[in-house]
């Protein structure tokens, strides 16, 4: 019997008293209770880490379909939307190669049953690669996957900053294989390219002709589902595709709701109108966690991105003494327990924990908690106590991020900085910070290490950083910047680390343009009779061998 084994980076479970905050202490009815709710937390959570899926099965599902709850309807699968692309592509659409976890939860592209590609290799020089394309598959409307289509879909991504590494005009097809040369070298290369990019139809794009419909509602793909219906705001359903190259699902049809109330979605759940919640309440994780809901179970796992608080370094806080005031003012482990309610764990890393070479600084973090400190840096930096005023974005409608600034506001006024918290639209939170720079000093994001869980985190460094926190004029950006280039560009995994443990020290003693706050945490809430199902990265499930017991 075939297994496939698929991991993901999980972190420990965290029970009520450990995010509420308490004490060491505790009497003996105490020390039961917790007992009694780790054993039940136990029962009703999954280790993904340690999944199997059984990729040779002849199991039949007791329920034809399987109902996922969405927080919100994308539109498209236009990966040139992000979210959208998350949200309903994997269904659809294949990629050149599949992803797969380590123990560490570290993200490794790899071919295998599901990828298009059935080999690929560097060229000797690493400034290029070469797939080979499966033969035999066709996309959902019978069309046969070329490696023009390949060139095709490649090429609709010249416009995103993750790829350009590539050199577009240059992109060779023979046969059955395709070379994609470089500009430059680039550690993420083979991820970027192989796992994120969803292949398309280059004769369906053609003949339709509408490039909004098609990535949308006449979208046609390689993957295990093909799109029947698509109302906008309410609902997506998809049929199995049954010519699919890896085999036909075991799950005939695929319900996507989108319940923008997470209680709601979770109400569904227990009722059996949906199977699985993405964006769970925390309340109702701690339920399920606590053994309240039988039939439920809780995937948990770290995800690969790190809640950072982003510093404008083109305004005010273009002092670094004054940043180290502010990182010294933060209390890191109460900000986790109190604001981020299990979405995230304390964490003394610079970026996720899930990728290689990451750093853990708890032994010589620079910036512990010290209000006295920071009431120092704050007049060596020449301001007076009450004398300066900082501006907080958060996106509207996220109270988790909006608990964290009012948390960060008041560590901030201890040492005599006053805060103020400007909510700003969702849709145009991040155009905000990009366009409107003299308009804020700190914000409040996720960032992984450029696409979800590349395995290099060097375009945090020379991307992300650079244009959310506004550093030109720093004259500790040059080398920084030099570093994550110079890692960027090591293909030898042991060299790129060395590289990125001296970039970590430099940035952490002599940037810090973001501090870290928590590594993110995702929760799933799953239908227990839901089985052979597997979450590969925050918003992807591999459903094609899943049944219903």
């Amino acid at each position: 019997m075939k297994k496939r084994y698929l991991s993901m980076m999980l972190a420990a479970l965290i029970c009520a008293a450990g995010v509420m905050g308490c004490g060491g202490g505790g009497d003996s009815t105490e020390t039961e209770t917790q007992s009694q709710t780790e054993e039940a937390a136990g029962e009703t959570s999954v280790n993904a880490m340690e999944l199997e899926v059984d990729t040779n099965t002849e199991m039949t599902s007791s329920k034809d379909t399987l109902t996922i709850a969405m927080p919100s309807d994308p539109g498209t699968i236009d990966m040139h939307y992000s979210t959208a692309y998350d949200y309903v592509a994997p269904f659809i659409v294949n990629h050149l190669l599949i992803q797969e976890y380590d123990e560490n939860g570290t993200v490794y592209p790899v071919v295998g049953e599901e990828s298009l590609a059935s080999e690929y290799s560097f060229d000797d020089d690493d400034m290029g690669l070469t797939f080979t394309i499966r033969d035999g598959v066709t996309f959902s409307n019978g069309y046969e996957l070329t490696a023009e289509d390949v060139a095709f879909s490649i090429r609709l991504c010249s416009d995103q900053s993750y790829y350009q590494m590539v050199d577009f005009d240059n992109i060779e097809t023979d046969g059955n294989t395709i070379h994609i040369p470089f500009l430059q070298k680039d550690a993420n290369a083979l991820y970027n390219i192989g796992a994120t990019i969803p292949i398309y139809s280059e004769q369906y794009y053609q003949e339709l002709n509408n490039e909004a419909e098609f990535f949308s509602t006449s979208a046609v793909g390689t993957g295990p589902y093909k799109i029947v219906e698509w109302v906008g705001g309410d609902y997506l359903d998809l049929e199995a595709n049954e010519t699919y190259f890896a085999g036909a699902p075991i799950i005939k049809n695929l319900r996507i709701r989108f319940i923008t109330d997470s209680s709601v979605a979770f109400m569904e759940l227990q009722n059996g109108g949906v199977d699985i919640v993405q964006t769970p309440n925390w309340t109702d994780v701690e339920g399920v966690l606590a053994g309240n809901y039988p039939g439920i179970i809780c995937w948990q796992e770290s995800s690969a991105y790190m809640q950072h608080l982003g510093m404008n370094c083109s305004g005010t806080l273009s002092d670094f003494t004054l940043r180290q005031a502010v990182a010294c003012a933060i209390n890191k482990e109460e900000l986790a327990a109190g604001a981020f309610l299990g979405s995230g764990e304390n964490s003394y890393c610079l970026v996720s924990e899930s990728l290689p070479g990451t750093i853990d600084y708890s032994d010589n973090w620079p910036y512990e908690y010290n209000p006295e400190r920071a009431k120092e840096l704050l007049a060596e930096a020449g301001y007076e106590e009450g004398e300066l005023t900082l501006t907080c974005m958060v996106g509207a409608g996220d109270a988790t991020r909006t608990n964290a600034a009012q948390m960060i506001g008041g560590y901030l006024e201890a040492v005599g900085i006053n805060l103020e918290i400007r909510e700003v639209d969702i849709a145009t939170y991040a155009s905000t910070i990009t366009d409107q720079p003299e308009s804020w000093d700190f914000w409040l994001r996720n960032f992984g290490s450029g696409i979800g869980n590349a395995p290099s985190a060097h375009d945090f460094f020379a991307t992300n950083v650079p244009m959310n926190c506004f550093i030109d004029d720093q004259d500790s950006s040059e080398q920084m910047l030099a570093l994550a280039s110079q890692m960027g560009q090591t293909m030898d995994d042991t060299e790129r680390e060395e590289v990125f443990a001296e970039l970590q020290d430099y940035y952490l003693n002599e940037c810090l343009y973001t501090y870290p706050l928590v590594q993110q945490k995702t929760y799933t809430l799953v239908n227990s009779d839901l089985k052979n199902l597997t979450k590969c990265g925050q918003l992807y499930w591999n459903i094609k061998d899943a049944y219903f017991e």
